[in-house]
């Protein structure tokens, strides 16, 4: 393995780690999702009263592990592939 391998592998790894980082922030759900189911304050009268929170739906992008983190990590581990391959040594080629 030469330099330019070991850049390609280094960089990948950083890429992907990065990509899982991400992926957990913001929530670490599985499918992605475009907005999200929150309960709206109550005030004390409707405590006192037992009413339950009303749920509002709220537009906002949640990152998720399908489709979206899996493509850009396939597509990084594919590229680093073809680099990796791209860059071996005439030495390697020979040896074949």
């Amino acid at each position: 393995m030469n330099s330019k391998q070991k850049i390609v592998l280094l960089t990948a790894a950083v890429l992907l780690i990065g990509i899982f980082i991400v992926w957990q922030a913001s929530g670490g759900e599985v499918l992605s999702k475009d907005g999200i189911w929150v309960k709206k304050e109550m005030t004390e009268l409707d405590k006192s009263l037992g009413l339950e929170p009303e749920l509002e739906f709220q537009k906002k992008f949640v990152l998720g592990l399908l489709p979206h983190t899996a493509v850009i990590s396939g597509v990084v581990v594919f590229i680093s592939a073809g680099l990796f391959f791209v860059f071996r040594t005439k030495k390697d080629k020979e040896k074949k």
